[in-house]
């Protein structure tokens, strides 16, 4: 086994420890002393329907980053392929479960693509443009929620909001200015790599300026080519928009499932705070964060069986696009077995 292999094995192991841990200590400080004798959920009536919802919810932000796909397909001239459309945003928020920071989504989509004969320059003006509308759909809900809902029960979780908002806004902001001031952009940037190089933060801040500057002219070159097409821009950004919104649903739907009787609007912005402040921590999918600043949030809130709750919630939100994904790889090694078995059948007649 090389150190590589080692290193992604250790990785993984210390990934799954962290959740075990997270959890575990939330299940401790929900049941733990003495105080609650029955752990058992205590479920609304309906709860099933609730639940339901929240899989719909799933379905309708998968739906919406598909759709993104076909349009931008449609928009470059290309061959319209739902099936790649859906794969490459399944698999997309798949690599973006399982790797830190989420930064294995756009090389695979990129990749995939590639694989099902789209050009280098269609598939990276595309993964691109769906990562970069993401990140503005999700700057701009949450923007609304900060100004519109600025009550949060736990305060220091709404300033780590802000800060991760801030985080959200680097990227998208580099993309679009480097298009319009490109050598102040990478002066920029060299300067605050630098900066980090003097504090010892960054190792190597010429190779480290040099990496990232070119991630940046890599994005805004793609950017760029479905940029030109404003319709292009504001329905990709649409389609990201409701994407946020029905990621963040779920949690309605799951609250109230276990009990609770919030407003719609409540838990909608306190999931907005949950995700900008989970969003800090750099595991994949933000585990162990997302849990911990749920509990936290929702228990100050007052909901129900939180406990309960958050472990229906991060299934739904999380889990699933992994199982998804899981799933699309089975289907697509079962049918390239049975293409090869096909294909020597016809040989040996």
């Amino acid at each position: 086994m090389t150190n590589q292999n080692k290193k992604k094995k250790l990785f993984t192991v210390l990934f799954f420890l962290l959740n075990i841990i997270v959890v575990a200590y939330i299940a401790f400080s929900e049941f733990g002393g003495g105080v609650k004798t029955n752990v058992a959920p205590q479920l609304n009536r309906y709860w099933y329907l609730y639940i339901i919802a929240a899989i719909g919810c799933f379905a309708l932000l998968i739906f919406a980053e598909t759709e993104k796909y076909v349009y931008m397909m449609k928009a470059l001239g290309l061959t319209v392929s739902r099936r790649a459309a859906f794969e490459t945003a399944a698999l997309g928020k798949y690599y973006d479960c399982i790797t830190p920071s989420g930064i294995g989504g756009q090389p695979f989509q990129i990749y995939w693509l590639h694989k099902r004969e789209y050009s280098d320059g269609a598939s990276s003006s595309m993964s691109i443009t769906a990562f970069v509308t993401m990140q503005l759909g999700f700057i701009l809900v949450a923007t609304t929620i900060f100004i519109t809902w600025r009550s949060v029960e736990v305060e220091p979780i709404r300033y780590t909001a802000y800060a991760g908002l801030i985080a959200y806004c680097v990227l998208p902001f580099l993309v679009i200015a480097f298009s319009y001031k490109p050598k102040s952009i990478q002066k920029f940037i060299s300067g605050i790599i630098h900066l980090g190089g003097r504090f010892h933060i960054v190792k190597n801040p010429d190779r480290r300026t040099e990496i990232i500057i070119s991630k940046i002219i890599e994005f805004n070159d793609n950017f760029k080519v479905i940029a030109r097409n404003k319709k292009s821009v504001a329905v990709t950004l649409l389609l990201s928009i409701i994407y946020q919104i029905a990621l963040c649903s779920i949690a309605y739907f799951v609250i109230i499932a276990f009990g609770s009787i919030d407003s719609y609007t409540h838990i909608l912005a306190a999931t907005v705070y949950i995700y900008a402040t989970a969003s800090m921590i750099a595991t994949p999918g933000n585990s162990g964060a997302s849990e911990g600043v749920f509990y936290i949030v929702f228990s100050a809130i007052g909901s129900d069986n939180v406990f309960w709750a958050m472990l229906v919630w991060r299934l739904i939100s999380y889990y699933l696009f992994i199982a998804l994904g899981g799933f699309i790889f089975a289907q697509n090694a079962i049918n390239a077995r049975r293409h090869k078995k096909e294909i020597k059948n016809e040989e040996a007649e």
